[in-house]
């Protein structure tokens, strides 16, 4: 089926060009004064066809979702619109829906003018290019229109772009996203619409409700890398991505992510994202960190891959961004890892040469690493990783700046948990008193085949030169994410948790755990310190839907003292092994008992996600908040094999409706107290086990050797 919608259908010429001469309808400002009562517009894509289509009819997304009309996969994207003249109030326009016959294309045609639906409906059996038409509704949606001279659209509502195919078999993509629509132009498609922006219609709600594309097209030529393919390279795929907010302008966002994601371990480079208007708009720079964003021998980044971005900001502006980049496989005979520093004093534009903190051969992987400026000082910042040396433990190194990033202290073990055990996911938080608080995961094993998974926090009340004993805060019990269908792994958060401090100096941890159904599944669970890390509050399970399996959370608090959390989960799966499914929320809490839920993007395919040991998104997404409002940047599947994945900013609304009842059993959870650890079955503790074994053995870079599920402690790790 050819599905799209249009304002203005030339027989003659058998293409669409935009309605310039229906004048602008007075909109009556319903999306501001009732937007529960608008729906959401789903896009569909048929790879097959090339195709893109949009509805908010159930029926449609019935038959689509289930596969009854083959061939179409949701992008994640949709346009939120009104269901009815009640809804949309008198200014708003019907969109009219006519079937076009096979002889015709067997497609659907949509107009949102009046004057347009009525002109069609009056030539068929008149004009032989509309012959065999049926009007199937007068008034599929509602929307408003534009001015049809400078395209604006009234207040509350958001500029929609029409992007035509220019192609024999004409269909049409339409998107609230800027960015799509430059992508879709650099694809070969046409803009059309009203006034210089080529705006076609209004949707409910503003910009300020988008999801919002940040990623390109890769810039990478083929080959930068500089060595032989040793696994399925995905371009175009960007995953695992981190952002900051400059402390000198809410508006000015820096994000970074992986682009042109490996199977076996790591990306071809890492690239930097930036907004100057709070996440509206972005432009794409890099850091030096591999050899196809222009690291060499002579800046040390000679290396042909690199992973694990994160960026932090200091309180005077300057941007200072941390990857590992490595050579060969993890212990490999030729191989080479380093830990690299840059920074940024133009807002991210441009990076200084990488600065190493750490670099080794074979004998030593590092891992992991996390970077933190301290909010009341920009001369200190902080790095930190996980660095594991073959057949021994893999303790906690530490480096700090005390100049603003201009020098680095030499890296050296701050934590070291012995020879069987190592840690992972180190990540640095400074409470407003200064005292810095490292969390990370601690893997223990017995010797005998079991792995066990701690949460840990160590301290440090002198910047960083002293640190504590370790603080247990609980134990992980993951047992990790698959397609309930088809048994496919997700390469999810298991044993990795996100952690966050407030101004008010509460401090939030979150990670998966299945401690809350038994064992059977994992769930998002959250605990929090309000004495600084030295106790926690008992775990708490905080996603919405507990019979479905959530993963990757991610935690922030506003300066208001609000918690926030992302995830994704699947909660809209059906029963098509080829396809998952999944959605990413926001959850807040004032008091982290009652929490309000926020749908952010999807659904979207997970199984379109490049595999790197499972369906993979990133280890980690990010969450960040400007004033009163929390900001998701994330990953998300497209519906692409070449161009899988992209990276995404959302700026959901405080409101826990929901429009869509599929979407959500309940968006109000009440937690009515914590859930004891499981009872330890054989069946259980191999699933933990297993669960343990592959957060280790996701960590290998390069091929992947046969004995690579090896146990913490063993000659042949998993690192």
């Amino acid at each position: 089926m050819n599905h799209a919608i249009r304002l203005r259908y030339n027989p003659g010429m058998k293409i669409f060009r935009p309605l310039l001469a229906v004048a602008a309808l007075v909109f009556t400002g319903a999306a501001a004064s009732a937007p529960t009562a608008a729906v959401t517009a789903v896009e569909f894509y048929n790879a097959a066809l090339d195709h893109y289509f949009v509805s908010p009819l159930g029926p449609d997304l019935d038959a689509l979702d289930s596969g009854r009309i083959a061939g179409w996969v949701r992008t994640g994207q949709s346009i939120r619109v009104f269901p009815s003249q009640l809804a949309g109030g008198p200014g708003a326009s019907p969109v009219c829906r006519f079937y076009i016959p096979p002889q015709h294309g067997d497609s659907h045609f949509f107009s949102a003018s009046p004057v347009e639906c009525a002109a069609v409906a009056q030539a068929i059996g008149i004009d032989p290019n509309y012959s065999g038409y049926i009007l199937e509704t007068p008034n599929a949606f509602y929307v408003a229109l534009p001015d049809p001279v400078s395209g604006s659209c009234p207040a509350g509502t958001a500029p929609v772009y029409r992007l035509w195919n220019q192609r024999a078999d004409s269909n049409h993509r339409y998107t609230t996203d800027p960015a799509i629509k430059a992508q879709m132009i650099a694809r070969g498609y046409l803009a059309e619409g009203n006034g210089p922006n080529a705006v076609a219609i209004c949707a409910v709600g503003s910009t300020d409700n988008a999801v919002v594309g940040v990623s390109r097209p890769s810039p990478f030529a083929p080959g930068c890398d500089g060595v032989p393919a040793t696994a399925v390279l995905y371009t175009n795929a960007e995953v695992e991505p981190r952002v900051a907010v400059d402390p000198l302008d809410g508006n000015h966002l820096i994000g970074v992510w992986q682009q042109d994601r490996w199977s076996d371990g790591g990306a071809r480079g890492l690239l930097t994202g930036i907004s100057r208007d709070a996440g509206r708009t972005w432009v794409t720079r890099s850091a030096a960190f591999s050899r196809c964003t222009g690291g060499s021998s002579a800046n040390g980044a000679d290396y042909p891959r690199t992973t694990d971005p994160w960026i932090a900001i200091a309180p005077d502006g300057t941007a200072h961004q941390i990857a590992v980049s490595f050579s060969g496989p993890t212990f490999g005979a030729s191989s080479a890892n380093a830990v690299l520093v840059s920074r940024s004093t133009d807002g991210g534009l441009t990076w200084g040469a990488p600065t190493t903190l750490i670099r080794d051969t074979r004998t030593a992987f590092n891992d992991k690493e996390s970077i933190t400026a301290d909010p009341a000082d920009a001369r200190l910042v902080y790095a930190v990783w996980d660095r594991v040396v073959q057949a021994a433990g893999g303790p906690t190194w530490f480096s700090r700046t005390t100049d603003g990033g201009v020098t680095w202290e030499p890296a050296r073990a701050i934590f070291d948990p012995g020879g069987n055990s190592q840690t992972l996911n180190n990540q640095i938080v400074v409470l407003p008193d200064g005292m810095l608080v490292n969390f990370f995961t601690q893997l223990v094993s017995d010797g005998g085949g079991h792995v066990a998974a701690t949460l840990v926090a160590i301290r440090s009340a002198d910047q960083g030169i002293n640190w504590s004993a370790p603080i247990t805060i609980e134990s992980s019990s993951a047992v990790g994410v698959a397609d309930p269908e088809s048994g496919a792994p997700v390469r999810d958060a298991a044993n990795i948790g996100s952690v966050a401090v407030g101004r008010n100096g509460a401090l939030a941890l979150t990670w998966q755990d299945s401690r809350f159904s038994g064992g059977a599944r994992d769930a998002i669970a959250f605990a929090r310190s309000l004495d600084g890390g030295l106790t926690w509050s008992p775990a708490v399970r905080i996603n919405a839907v507990p019979g479905v399996p959530a993963f990757i959370p991610t935690v922030q608090i506003r300066d208001d003292g609000t918690y926030g959390v992302s995830y994704y989960d699947v909660r809209n799966n059906t029963t098509d092994s080829a396809t998952l499914p999944t959605d990413y929320w926001l959850t807040q809490s004032t008091d982290g008992v009652t929490w309000q839920e926020t749908h952010v993007s999807g659904p979207f395919d997970l199984a379109l996600a490049p595999n790197a040991m499972g369906f993979f998104l990133g280890d980690y997404q990010s969450l960040t908040s400007i004033g009163t409002r929390f900001i998701p940047f994330f990953a998300q599947t497209n519906a692409d094999f070449a161009n899988r994945t992209d990276i995404f900013v959302a700026f959901p609304g405080g409101s826990a409706t929901m429009d869509d009842a599929r979407r959500t059993a309940g968006t109000i959870v009440t937690k009515a107290g914590p859930a004891p650890i499981p009872i330890l079955t054989p069946a259980l503790q191999e699933r933990l086990d297993q669960a343990a074994k592959r957060t280790l053995a996701r960590r290998w870079k390069g091929p992947l050797p046969a004995n690579a599920a090896t146990a913490v402690g063993n000659s042949d790790r998993t690192r």
